[in-house]
């Protein structure tokens, strides 16, 4: 972890933003939505998650309420009927507040247009971290969010490395850096069709 004015950056976040930026830097989006978010989200790197998308509408979706008109106040789990399909969902470090994840993921997924993109940025091996009006309930692997999303396609997912190392240990999985993470990023497309 390191410090910035307003406070200390998680390694987990520095990837976060990172693969974001690699992952989304040649795709064309006119509409972004951030679920688990307010207008203004910083990315606590010294930027907000709006400025990484200067050409595009920027919307909000959270349980909290926000009185922007870039803000949409909702469930995820509950349909959201009405609402114009996006090129773009981001939904970083959400998932594993959502209640009920398998009930969110088809609303999630129905708020892509076809060809759009859906980002994951999951914590894996994470402290506990729960608000006023969520908890902290789950934590994935890139498998189950194939899973979970499994209308979509993977585009590209990466791991965050993790500062766990189990050592003297009979088992040679443990040895492999890719068996043991701080958390990833996933890239998902809905098919044209």
């Amino acid at each position: 972890m390191w410090s910035l004015p307003y406070g200390p950056v998680s390694n987990f976040r520095i990837h976060q933003n990172k693969f974001l930026r690699s992952y989304t830097a040649d795709l064309s989006v006119g509409r972004v939505l951030n679920l688990g978010a307010m207008p203004d989200a910083p990315d606590k790197e010294g930027a907000i998650y709006e400025m990484y998308f200067p050409n595009s509408e920027f919307i909000t979706l959270d349980l909290g309420e926000n009185s922007s008109p870039k803000h949409i106040t909702a469930d995820l789990m509950v349909e959201q009927k009405g609402l114009d399909p996006f090129d773009l969902v981001l939904a970083m470090s959400v998932i594993e507040h959502i209640d009920r994840p398998w009930l969110a993921a088809p609303n999630i997924t129905r708020m892509l247009k076809p060809g759009g993109h859906l980002y994951v940025a999951m914590p894996f091996f994470y402290p506990v971290h729960e608000g006023p009006y969520y908890g902290d309930h789950w934590r994935a692997t890139p498998s189950a969010i194939r899973h979970l999303f499994d209308q979509l396609e993977e585009v590209t997912h990466d791991l965050y490395p993790s500062s766990i190392v189990a050592i003297r240990d009979r088992k040679t999985y443990w040895q492999n850096p890719k068996n043991h993470y701080a958390g990833f990023s996933m890239l998902l497309r809905r098919p044209l069709v």
